[in-house]
């Protein structure tokens, strides 16, 4: 990922005897800027950074620990951050496969609550002459 690099290579020969000669060659050559094994023989406190259109970069890696404002998170003091919190909900309702028991007959219960829809909700706040919650 880190991309190739040119190396120019020179190679010189050269021989003595009765009919002496001399060579040089200079050839180009592509090599990985680094391979996976001197990736993973890099120092601990570097890090490899890739960011889409730009040149990868090594870099010290930062301690999170010592930033401004880490109190901020749950590494600090604070408390955890919870995804997918449901954060416009008044109430939640959760059903069951339990059947209740029969109180016997002649016996009838009365929910402790009301499940109102918002159109209901509003309604039912008219009613009363009173603002929605």
């Amino acid at each position: 990922m880190l991309g190739k690099s040119t190396i120019d290579t020179n190679t010189f020969g050269r021989s003595f005897g009765r009919n002496g000669n001399y060579s040089k060659y200079d050839q180009n050559a592509g090599r990985e800027l680094l391979t996976p094994d001197e990736v993973r023989l890099l120092d601990n406190r570097y890090a490899l950074l890739f960011i889409r259109g730009e040149r990868p970069v090594q870099d010290f890696k930062y301690d999170i620990l010592r930033h401004p404002n880490v109190a901020l998170t749950a590494d600090g003091s604070a408390k955890p951050y919870l995804h997918n919190e449901d954060r416009l909900s008044y109430a939640s309702l959760q059903l069951t496969d339990a059947t209740p028991t029969d109180p016997g007959p002649g016996t009838e219960t009365i929910p402790d609550f009301d499940l109102f829809c918002d159109e209901d909700a509003e309604l039912y706040f008219k009613t009363l002459g009173e603002s929605e919650p």
